[in-house]
């Protein structure tokens, strides 16, 4: 996979893990709003895949990674299925952290 985000690599642990995951649910949306150019799609999951990865690298979360896992092998099979609604995946991801979840719906 190609290399999308390179500066924001090491510093991606110094954010905040509900602003971690609306940066990833944002790729999502994309790949929603791009999902008649398959092309397209693809690479804002790849995009969300990498940030997702990011993610788990910094060590920001607490506790169990077992939600944060099972979400990225859920984007995963977005990537190989036919383009498509990310919305569930997006509400899936949200719902891992409560400031996140608060912040998506008032």
């Amino acid at each position: 996979m190609k290399i999308w985000h390179k500066s924001l690599e090491g510093r991606f642990g110094s954010f905040p893990v509900h602003q971690q995951l609306l940066m990833v649910c944002n790729e999502l949306n994309r790949a929603a709003n791009t999902k008649s150019d398959e092309k397209e799609y693809k690479d804002c999951i790849e995009r969300a895949l990498e940030l997702l990865d990011f993610s788990i690298a910094s060590g920001a979360w607490q506790g169990s990674y077992k939600e944060l896992f099972r979400g990225r092998d859920q984007i995963a099979k977005a990537y190989i299925s036919r383009p498509g609604d990310t919305k569930d995946l997006q509400k899936m991801l949200i719902s891992l952290n409560p400031a996140a979840f608060n912040l998506m719906n008032g």
